[in-house]
């Protein structure tokens, strides 16, 4: 690969196109109003989109713009056939009918390997497609904070992909994040089409996370914690081959079955076997704690899938319910078993710590002042645990 031509191709094409785009972008705004379409929905969404500066949102308002030109069957198909358009000079009308062939997309990405300065061999999460990407701006993000995904519209120049306006490079969110929000936005949402429909039919939804995408992950002594679940249909429910291994209890028609050597904080691994529904809700807060339950439940002769159905960050939940405005109920069930049995005396609860950083990560991520020592008196996490997981996120945040 011609590295150093490739370079002075991208270069060539962001300079040739920038004043072109720049026109269209007042055109379009004249034309169909998309400035004050964005306006409307930063309006509606005050509380969480206020929290970036001016110029960020002003950026992001460019890249709204640009993405309904540019989408597939955006704006643009149109405009070629108006009459200011085709008065434009013919090598910029052919770059535009040229991107109309080529569609923009934005879309969500992680970095496989770095071949040479700025250039990034990576993987669209949505699609799993493997591209090339030039990025003097994700080499920046790289160089200020560790990333896991990145979000981005990106075009095609025919020889690499480039990115246009502001890139958002995630800390803690990855592919089953999105999966999930786009599932909260659309519950209908089963396909990676309809997915690439609802990104291209509601990209603010998905501008909005860019709020949260400096969040680290939530980590206590090397283990992740965040919602690992899986459900799967049962039938039958035999007593005696959970005694040795696990802690049974049973409220309103639902077992829960704690594996012992992994019942507390902050693992919290344990089984739910909701007799009515016949269904199975295997979950752990640590990917640790979840391999370890389903090695216990397939020895048992129970099925357990070694890759869960849902793996959820802190962070995204809490942006979820903020953008949203409505609760992720992830364990219905957990309500049942609220209250400290006399052998759990000693740990601390899931539920108390799931409100613990229910109000941390918001706090933190709007930097609004609050008292860590009253937070935790008023949510009943474990004091230890929960200044662990304040000092390690304050350290990652360099604060």
């Amino acid at each position: 690969m011609d590295y150093s031509s490739l370079i002075k191709k991208c270069s060539k094409v962001s300079n040739f196109s920038e004043p072109v785009l720049n026109d269209l972008m007042y055109y379009a705004a004249e034309r169909n109003k998309l400035d004050q379409r964005f306006d409307l929905l930063v309006k509606k969404h005050k509380n969480v989109f206020g929290r970036l500066g001016k110029a960020n949102q002003a950026m992001f308002k460019t890249q709204y713009v640009i993405h309904e030109l540019f989408k597939n069957e955006g704006l643009i198909h149109k405009y070629l056939n108006h009459a200011h358009i085709k008065a434009l000079p013919k090598e910029e009308y052919e770059y535009l009918k040229a991107q109309a062939a080529n569609p923009w997309r934005f879309t969500y990405w992680f970095v496989r390997t770095n071949p040479y300065p700025d250039f990034f061999e990576s993987v669209d999460i949505i699609t799993g497609e493997e591209f090339l990407l030039y990025s003097p701006g994700a080499s920046r993000t790289l160089g200020e904070q560790n990333v896991l995904t990145f979000g981005g519209l990106i075009s095609s120049n025919g020889d690499c992909y480039q990115t246009y306006g502001p890139l958002m490079g995630f800390s803690s969110f990855q592919a089953d994040d999105i999966f999930f929000y786009a599932g909260e936005l659309d519950p209908t949402i089963e396909t990676i089409e309809e997915l690439t429909e609802l990104i291209e039919k509601d990209l603010f939804s998905f501008l909005l996370l860019s709020v949260y995408s400096a969040i680290p992950m939530v980590q206590h002594q090397g283990h992740e914690i965040l919602y690992v679940l899986s459900t799967i249909d049962a039938t039958a429910f035999e007593m005696d081959l959970w005694k040795d291994a696990f802690r049974v209890e049973y409220s309103a028609d639902v077992f829960k079955m704690s594996l012992k050597e992994l019942e507390a904080f902050p693992h919290y691994a344990c089984v739910y076997f909701d007799e009515l529904q016949e269904e199975m809700t295997i979950t752990a807060m640590t990917d640790f704690g979840y391999d370890r339950l389903a090695g216990e439940l397939n020895r048992m002769g129970i099925d357990a899938p070694a890759e869960p159905y849902i793996r959820l960050h802190v962070s995204m939940k809490s942006a979820i319910e903020e953008i949203t405005g409505h609760d992720t109920e992830l364990l219905p069930h957990e309500g049942l078993f609220s209250q400290v049995s006399p052998e759990q005396e000693d740990s601390p609860e899931l539920d108390a710590i799931n409100k613990f950083l229910a109000e941390l990560m918001p706090a933190i991520n709007s930097r609004t002042k609050f008292d860590l020592d009253e937070l935790i008196t008023r949510t009943g996490a474990d004091p230890d645990a929960a200044k662990d997981i304040y000092k390690d996120l304050m350290k990652k945040l360099n604060r």
